[in-house]
């Protein structure tokens, strides 16, 4: 029995159980958070490159969950999500999108003898189910929510290597390149009588946590992606070695031409793990305010933030990327947003946070 069907019977399990109970509740929510120290997050979504690059460029991701989950009174520890999420994750380094901006604009690749160029993007698409149960431990209360996702895109490439370029704006070098894919594809490869699958499946853990550790400290986490892995099996897959010099002359003196492109266009089973999303907030209370400190590690990328609670209101600074955050809690609904820069077309840090309630 495969896992979809195992969780399938769960939740239905849970529903068909729950036609007695008379209270329901629903809660509508959106969790997305982009951040890159390339350029401003909406140009790299547009492929806009405008403005060249930030000296240190070297990530970016961003990643949004949608979903709806439902709660009935009967089983009032347990929770079920409906959910579509969106990742899309860069890894690379300051000659490599120095280089591209120049590409694209026209401009000669000649800030460097050669460009150490390297490349990693992945960018996946998925809708699941999640089941959560939380459990309440005398001063601290547990949730776990497993989620089980279908993979409906995928794109994973791989670009390194050395280039670079001449004043009349022509490209040199060597490059290694790799991609599997479920759709688009750096060289354009049809799906010609459906060649791979463009469907997968994975799994998901995420851990939630609220503890009164004392009358006056709080500390609260959340672990998105604690565990995860996705498959997809005979998904789109291309390797191939890039070279612009067209001849050489190899080990026994006769020159020999080498094509710009060489490699192979097949399918391959592949399995990855998106990288976890972990997030710690202390809150001190001390003569009628709340004084708040947080940490979050995205991946590799380490984030902290220092503020305050005043009523329903919180607010937030990250000092070192200085991006202010402001939070509104209402009775049924709230928000949360954070931005380094007052026009979002310009902003590095782009965060927002949004959950609506509906009980019945």
């Amino acid at each position: 029995m495969n896992k979809q069907k195992v969780f399938g019977i769960c939740v239905g399990l849970l529903l068909s159980s729950v036609a007695a109970a008379d209270t329901q509740e629903v809660t509508i929510y959106l969790d997305s958070n982009s951040q890159t120290n390339i350029a401003p997050v909406l140009k790299i979504a547009r492929d806009k490159w405008d403005q060249s690059p930030e000296s240190d460029a070297s990530y970016g991701f961003s990643q949004s969950r949608f979903g709806i989950a439902y709660r009935h009174q009967a089983f009032e520890n347990w929770q079920l999500h409906m959910m579509q999420r969106v990742d899309y994750l860069i890894d690379t380094n300051a000659q490599t999108a120095l280089g591209y901006y120049q590409e694209q604009n026209d401009q000669a690749l000649t800030s460097f003898d050669n460009y150490d160029t390297k490349l990693t993007l992945t960018g996946a698409r998925s809708k699941g189910l999640g089941l959560a149960y939380q459990h309440q431990f005398d001063a601290l209360a547990i949730t776990v929510q497993a989620n089980y996702w279908q993979l409906n895109y995928l794109r994973d490439s791989q670009l390194s290597g050395m280039l670079s370029g001449t004043d009349d704006l022509q490209l040199r070098g060597s490059l290694q390149f790799s991609e599997y894919y479920s759709h688009n594809n750096f060289l354009k490869r049809p799906n010609t009588d459906n060649a791979w699958r463009t469907h997968g499946d994975g799994l998901s853990l995420d851990v939630h946590f609220d503890w009164q550790v004392s009358e006056q400290f709080t500390l609260s986490g959340k672990f998105i992606d604690l565990y995860n892995e996705f498959n997809i099996d005979q998904i789109g897959f291309t390797e191939a070695d890039i070279n612009t010099k067209g001849s050489f002359v190899d080990n026994v003196g006769f020159s020999s031409f080498r094509p710009l492109l060489k490699g192979l266009e097949t399918t391959q089973n592949h399995t990855f793990d998106l990288p976890s999303q972990v997030y710690l907030q202390g809150q001190y209370q001390y003569r009628g305010y709340d004084y708040l400190a947080s940490v979050r590690r995205q991946g590799d990328q380490h984030f902290a933030q220092l503020g305050m609670k005043l009523d329903n209101w919180r607010i937030m600074l990250d000092p070192i990327n200085l991006a202010p955050e402001l939070a509104y809690q209402g009775q049924t609904w709230s928000v949360t947003t954070a931005l380094d820069h007052i026009n979002p077309n310009k902003a590095l840090t782009l965060r927002l946070n949004l959950s609506w309630q509906l009980a019945w």
